[in-house]
Formats: structure tokens, C-alpha cells, sequence
């Protein structure tokens, strides 16, 4: 056997993780054909097949299940020693890794991040926009801008601000005399679980809902169109020409806008700077 290339297990623990190869290589930011060709060079080095593949993807086979557990553990280790040794990075340089959904980015980070920037040229930041939770344990980002009611568990946290929402439609909407008989824009996936799908199915009738999105970026755009009214963050809705506030329906809940960064990051110059910076910007 070959020495191992811990390069390629990288690869073969994302599939084991995803159960495919096309999500593994989302993640990683590659194509395909190089993930298949890292699993190759992997098991050849190895002399021994990885995955088996069935009608649901990628799967261990029964020989590299104790192996892969194994290898999670060294993963583990290697990103504790990451995460404490950039911990210490005291020089205001580098990359700086941010994720966040495509709400906040559209309708309040931007600009912070334009000036962020313009402080400090010599940080360079990767922005993942998703509306999954990424693993900050694991480096999936450094910092998390994210909405929620309370701080995460496990992390250094500080809230920037509260989100306020309302009803928003087309400005030339008809509204029905009960609102909740009119055309709905709902949410699926993540959103089904946020306060927005919660207000959402305790309120208004499925029936109502002509079109779900994933997106509340998404969401706007199909109040834009008049396809219904929606439920929408003012800091995104205000922003649109085409769209006016229902004040007839009220909604009474905010959400918190908190950013959070794993334990062993919070001595690192370049995230003290960001969190500091981020602060300032919406405390004004």
C-alpha cells in the first residue's frame, strides 16, 4: 500500500457525507470528474473499493465503514488545530470566510462589507450565500451572519439588530375583503422551519399559497409580479419600487440579526476586526 494522500480523503469523506457525487462537488467547488478521480487515486492507493453505488447515491462499503469513522476522527483533530492556530493570527491579513442567506446579503451587508473592505485591503472575503446551516466546527466558514431568536450554543456571539416584517403586494394588488382569502407567496425547505413558515401555516390556508419559494430574495420577486401577497423583512421589501405595505394585516414578531464565530477563532485579528466593524456599522 501506497502512502496515503490526505488531500484525496478530504474528497472520499465529503461523498460519504453527501451520498453523491455531484453534491460533493458543490461543496468542494469543483466538477465531477475531479472528485471521481481523487476517489480513484484514493482507492488505488488503498488497493480496495470505497463506495458502492446504489439507486441513492454513494454509499460505504462494509470494508471502509471502520476506516472512514477513523478518518472523520483525524478530520476532526486537524480542524481543532486549524481553527486553534489561526486563532492566534494577530496580522490583519488573509482569508476571510462569511456565510449568510441571500436576504441579508441583498438587502443589509453589502455595504458594510464595501467598507469593511476599503479598512482593510488586505483581507480578502469569500461570501457563502446559503440558507443552510453551515458547520463553523468544520470550517464550512469562519463567521456566521445569520437570523435566529436567541445566540447558538457552543459560540461566540453578538447581535447586530432586530428584523422587523410585514405584508407586502403589489402596488396595484387586489386585495380580498378577508385578507386571508387572498393569493399567498409561501416558503419551503429551511424557511418551512423559520418564523416566516410558522406565521405562515398558522395563519393562511394552504390552498391560499400559489407558489413556494426557498428564498425570501425569491419571495419579493413573486410579490413583484403580483402573483400574492407575502410575508417579507422591511429592510428587503422597503427596498422595492414595485412593492407597498399591507397595513391592514399586522404581524408582531422580529427576528434577531446575530454573528457567530467558533470559540477558538475569537483571538484571530481579522475576525475581531469584522465582528468590531459589523457592530459599529449597525449600531449606527
Amino acid at each position: 500500500m501506497q502512502q496515503l494522500n490526505w488531500d484525496n480523503l478530504r474528497y472520499v469523506l465529503m461523498v460519504a457525507n453527501k451520498g453523491s457525487i455531484s453534491a460533493a462537488a458543490r461543496e468542494l467547488g469543483v466538477n465531477r470528474s475531479t472528485v471521481l478521480r481523487r476517489i480513484e487515486r484514493f482507492q488505488d492507493d488503498l488497493n480496495c473499493r470505497i463506495f458502492d453505488r446504489n439507486s441513492n447515491g454513494y454509499s460505504l462499503t462494509p470494508e471502509a465503514e471502520k476506516m472512514i469513522g477513523a478518518a472523520r476522527e483525524v478530520e476532526t483533530t486537524l480542524f481543532d488545530m486549524q481553527r486553534q492556530i489561526e486563532g492566534q493570527e494577530l496580522r490583519l491579513e488573509g482569508k476571510l470566510s462569511i456565510t449568510t442567506t441571500d436576504t441579508f446579503m441583498v438587502g443589509m451587508l453589502a455595504g458594510p462589507l464595501a467598507r469593511f473592505r476599503e479598512r482593510h485591503p488586505h483581507i480578502l472575503i469569500d461570501v457563502l450565500v446559503t440558507n443552510r446551516i453551515l458547520d463553523l466546527a468544520r470550517r464550512d466558514a469562519d463567521i456566521a451572519i445569520r437570523p435566529a431568536n436567541s445566540p447558538q450554543n457552543g459560540f461566540s456571539s453578538r447581535k447586530l439588530c432586530d428584523v422587523s416584517f410585514a405584508i407586502y403586494c403589489k402596488k396595484d394588488f387586489q386585495l380580498q375583503a378577508d385578507w386571508k382569502q387572498s393569493n399567498w407567496v409561501g416558503v419551503t425547505d429551511i424557511l418551512h422551519e423559520s418564523p416566516v413558515g410558522e406565521w405562515l401555516d398558522s395563519n393562511i390556508d394552504s390552498e391560499r399559497i400559489v407558489i413556494r419559494c426557498d428564498s425570501l430574495v425569491a419571495v419579493r420577486s413573486c410579490a413583484e409580479e403580483g402573483m400574492g401577497l407575502a410575508l417579507l423583512p422591511t429592510m428587503l421589501a422597503n427596498a422595492s419600487p414595485g412593492l407597498c405595505q399591507v397595513e391592514e394585516i399586522r404581524v408582531d414578531f422580529t427576528i434577531g440579526l446575530w454573528i457567530c464565530v467558533h470559540p477558538d477563532l475569537v483571538r484571530s485579528a481579522r475576525v475581531n476586526a469584522i465582528i468590531d466593524h459589523m457592530s459599529d456599522e449597525f449600531s449606527r
